[in-house]
C-alpha cells in the first residue's frame, strides 16, 4: 500500500475488501515520519495524541469503532461534522409524561377523519359539531413544576403535528399490523412525535431512580414504533420531499410557522416584586453580581444586556437566550421576580394610573392570580384592595388564596368563586371600587408565545387547541365576542358611585373582539340613557401610558388616537386596551314654582336666574371657561373699585388727624376754639375729593394767575 503525499488532502476514503472495515487515511507533516496504518490497528501518532480522545465522550468512541475513522479526529471543520453525525438526541420526555400528555392530547385533538364510509353515516352539520367539540381536560397531579412544564410543551407539540403524525401511521398501516394499540391511539400519537423529533433514537433511561420506567403499554409502542422506524422514516422523507419541507418543522401550515419561530425569539420579561424590594436593589443585582449592562433601547438587548421597559416602570428586559438563567434566578425563587409577558402589564399599569390613596379594584377574571398579584405590587403604597371574581371551583378557589398568603398580602385581596357576568354586585360588600379591570377570556390569537403564557398565567389548557389549528375557528371567535359583551353590559351597569372608569383589555388580534366591543358598548349604553334616563354615561379616552415619540418605538401603540394596541411581533404578544371614563351629570338648582302659574311666568323667572328648563345640564369644557373668565373679570372690577374707595378714605382720615394733633398743640384757647370749631364742620364728599384735586366744585371759580 502506498503512502499519500503530504501535499494532498487531509481526508481520504479507501475502498478495501468486505471484510476490511471502511477507513481514512490521513496524512500529516510529522517530526519523526511515522507511518499510517489501516484496519482499526493504531499508529504511533495516535499513540502520542491519546490527550485528544479524552475530549469524546464514550458514545462517540463506541459509534466511530463500529463505523470506522471516517474523519479525522484532529481536524476541527471535521471534528465538527463527526459530532453532528453521532450527536443523540436527548429524551427529555419519561413514561409518565408521555401518558399525561396524551391525556390533554386525547381531550383537545381536531377530528381529521377522510375516511368516506364514515363521512357518509353521519351528516355534516354533526361532523362539524364533533371536529369542534372539546373534552373536558382532567386534572393532573403534577410531581413537580418541571414535570407540568414538559408535559405541557409535549402535548403542545403532538396537537400541532397531529395531521403529520396521523398520515405517517396511515400510510404505514401502523394499527393493521399491530391491532391491540388500536384503543390507545392517542398515546400512540403522542410516542411517535417524540421519537420522530429524535430520529428514531432510542430513549434514554430517566436519570431519576425514582421514576418509574416499567409501564407495559409504553414499553410495547415504544418496541413496535421501533421495529417499523424504517418504513416510518421512508413515509417521512416521501411527505418531505412531495411538500419540498427541508425539515420536518416546514410540514407545517406557514401560520403554525411563523408563531413557532417568532416565539423562539421573544425576549424575557420579568416584573419586580415592590412589596419585597425596590427597583434600585434589583438593578445593582443584576448590574454588579451578575456583570449585566443597563441599555435603554430593545434592539440593543443582548446576552450580556438588559433593560427597563419604557412603559411599565417596574418591568424588566433580558434576552431570550437568559431565559433558562433567569428562570433559575434567586430573585425568582425568593419571590422578587416573577415572570411574565409585557402583555399582561400593560393593563395592570394602565389601572394603578387611575389610582389614588386607598381606591379600591375590580378584577373581573383573576386567571391564574398573577396579574391580580401584579396589581397588589404596584399599588402597595396605595393600600389598595383587589376584588377578583372568576375562581371555576372550590380548589381553585384555595389555590388562589394560597398564592395571595405566599405573597403576603392575603388582606388586600378578595376572590369570589362567581363569574363575574352571573354576580350581583349591587348586593356585595365591595368598598370604593374605583376602576374596574374588564378582562373577559378571549380567543388569545394575538399570541405568539401560548405555552408560556398558559404556564405563568394559569390559563385553561384548553387555548392550546386554538393555536393548532391553520386557520381561524369562525364559531369560537363568535362564542368569545358573546361573551365580552355580556362583560362589558355588567362593567357598565355597575352601580357603585365611586367607580370612575373601566379598563378593557382582550390578548386578540381581530377587531370584533376589541374595537367592535367597545364601539357597541357605547351605543348600547346612549339607548339606554334615552329609555331610562340614566345619569351616568361612559367616554372614550386615550389609556394613561408612556408613549414614545420616535425611531425608539417599535410598534404602532396609539390607534385612532383612543385604544392602545401593541401588535404580536417579535418583541412582545399583542395586547388591546381601551379606557372608559364615566362622567356624572350635574344637577342644577330648581326652585319651585306655582303649580297655577303659567309657562311664560316660569320661563322668564329661570331666564333671570340663569337656568334653563331641563333639570339636568351637562357642563361642557366651553361654558365652563366661559364662566370662570366672566367670573374672573367681575373680581378685577370689584377690587379696582375698593382700590380707589380705601385710597380717598384714608386721605380724608389723615386731613382730620392733622388738625385733631393742631388742637392738641395748641398754645392759646383762641386757637383751640378757632381750630375746634372747623374740625366740627364734616366736609362732604365733594369737598373731600376736590381738596386732593380729583374733580372742582360747580360753583368753585377757575383760579387766574
Amino acid at each position: 500500500m502506498s503512502r499519500i503525499p503530504p501535499q494532498t488532502t487531509s481526508t481520504s476514503i479507501t475502498t478495501f475488501s468486505n471484510n476490511t472495515p471502511l477507513s481514512v487515511l490521513t496524512t500529516q507533516q510529522q517530526p519523526n515520519n511515522t507511518n499510517y496504518t489501516v484496519g482499526g490497528q493504531q499508529s504511533a501518532a495516535e499513540t502520542v495524541n491519546t490527550s485528544a480522545d479524552k475530549t469524546l465522550t464514550e458514545h462517540d468512541l463506541k459509534r466511530m469503532r463500529e463505523f470506522g475513522k471516517l474523519f479525522n479526529r484532529h481536524s476541527s471543520i471535521n471534528r465538527a461534522l463527526l459530532e453532528e453525525l453521532f450527536r443523540k438526541e436527548p429524551s427529555e420526555y419519561t413514561q409518565t409524561v408521555y401518558q399525561y400528555a396524551s391525556r390533554i392530547f386525547h381531550c383537545l385533538k381536531a377530528d381529521l377523519t377522510d375516511n368516506p364510509v364514515l363521512k357518509a353515516l353521519t351528516n355534516e352539520k354533526e361532523q362539524q359539531q364533533k371536529k369542534n367539540m372539546i373534552l373536558d381536560v382532567p386534572k393532573i397531579d403534577y410531581a413537580n413544576e418541571k414535570e407540568k412544564r414538559r408535559t405541557l410543551k409535549l402535548a403542545f407539540s403532538v396537537l400541532r403535528y397531529q395531521k403529520v403524525v396521523e398520515d405517517l401511521l396511515d400510510e404505514t398501516q401502523f394499527f393493521s399490523l399491530f391491532p391491540d394499540l388500536k384503543d390507545e391511539y392517542s398515546l400512540v400519537c403522542t410516542i411517535l412525535y417524540d421519537y420522530l423529533s429524535r430520529k428514531f433514537q432510542i430513549r434514554d433511561d430517566p436519570a431519576d431512580e425514582n421514576e418509574p420506567n416499567n409501564n407495559a403499554l409504553i414499553t410495547q409502542i415504544e418496541n413496535s414504533i421501533l421495529q417499523e422506524k424504517t418504513r416510518l422514516a421512508a413515509a417521512l422523507a416521501r411527505n418531505r420531499i412531495k411538500a419540498q419541507a427541508l425539515s420536518i418543522e416546514e410540514l407545517l401550515p406557514e401560520s403554525l410557522r411563523e408563531v413557532q419561530q417568532h416565539g423562539a425569539e421573544l425576549p424575557v420579561y420579568c416584573w419586580v416584586n415592590l412589596i419585597k424590594t425596590d427597583m434600585n436593589t434589583v438593578l445593582q443585582v443584576f448590574e454588579n453580581d451578575e456583570q449585566m449592562t443597563r441599555v435603554y433601547n430593545i434592539n440593543d438587548v443582548q446576552r450580556k444586556t438588559f433593560m427597563v421597559d419604557f412603559h411599565c416602570p417596574n418591568l424588566l428586559i433580558f434576552h431570550y437566550s437568559q431565559k433558562h438563567r433567569i428562570s433559575n434566578h434567586r430573585l425568582v425563587k425568593e419571590g422578587l421576580l416573577y415572570l411574565q409577558d409585557k402583555s399582561s402589564c400593560i393593563a395592570a399599569t394602565t389601572v394603578t394610573k387611575l389610582l389614588t390613596k386607598k381606591d379600591n379594584i375590580l378584577v373581573a377574571y383573576v386567571s391564574g392570580g398573577l396579574l391580580v398579584q401584579l396589581l397588589l405590587s404596584l399599588t402597595n403604597e396605595l393600600e389598595s384592595k383587589i376584588y377578583a371574581f372568576g375562581a371555576r371551583t372550590d380548589e381553585n378557589l384555595r389555590d388562589l388564596q394560597g398564592k395571595m398568603k405566599q405573597f403576603g398580602v392575603e388582606k388586600r385581596v378578595k376572590i369570589f368563586k362567581e363569574r363575574f357576568i352571573d354576580a350581583n354586585l349591587d348586593e356585595m360588600n365591595m368598598e370604593n371600587i374605583k376602576v374596574i379591570l374588564c378582562n373577559p377570556p378571549c380567543s388569545r390569537s394575538a399570541l405568539i408565545q401560548p405555552l408560556e403564557f398558559l404556564y405563568n398565567e394559569g390559563e385553561d389548557v384548553s387555548l392550546l387547541k386554538n393555536f393548532s389549528q391553520p386557520s381561524e375557528n369562525k364559531a369560537y371567535i363568535k362564542e368569545c365576542v358573546q361573551r365580552e359583551m355580556a362583560y362589558m353590559r355588567q362593567a357598565v351597569k355597575c352601580k357603585y358611585s365611586s367607580a370612575k372608569a373601566i379598563a378593557y383589555v382582550t390578548y386578540s388580534k381581530s377587531s370584533k373582539e376589541n374595537d367592535d366591543v367597545v364601539n357597541v358598548t357605547i351605543n348600547e349604553q346612549a339607548d339606554f340613557r334615552q329609555q331610562k334616563k340614566d345619569t351616568t354615561n361612559y367616554k372614550i379616552v386615550p389609556p394613561i401610558v408612556p408613549i414614545q415619540i420616535g425611531i425608539n418605538e417599535q410598534t404602532t401603540v396609539l390607534r385612532h388616537g383612543k385604544f392602545l394596541q401593541f401588535e404580536a411581533s417579535q418583541k412582545m404578544n399583542g395586547v388591546f386596551v381601551a379606557l372608559l371614563i364615566r362622567e356624572h351629570e350635574k344637577r342644577r338648582i330648581k326652585k319651585k314654582q306655582d303649580i297655577h302659574s303659567s309657562d311664560s311666568e316660569v320661563n322668564d323667572e329661570k331666564q333671570k336666574r340663569g337656568t334653563k328648563h331641563h333639570g339636568f345640564q351637562l357642563e361642557t369644557e366651553a361654558r365652563a371657561k366661559l364662566r370662570k373668565s366672566s367670573v374672573v373679570q367681575k373680581s378685577a372690577q370689584t377690587a379696582a373699585v375698593t382700590t380707589t374707595r380705601t385710597s380717598t378714605s384714608k386721605r380724608a382720615k389723615s386731613g382730620i388727624a392733622a388738625k385733631r394733633d393742631q388742637i392738641q398743640t395748641a398754645s392759646t384757647p383762641l386757637e383751640k376754639s378757632q381750630l375746634t370749631s372747623q374740625q366740627s364742620k364734616i366736609p362732604t364728599l365733594s369737598e373731600q375729593l376736590a381738596s386732593i384735586g380729583k374733580i372742582k366744585g360747580l360753583d368753585t371759580p377757575a383760579p387766574t394767575d
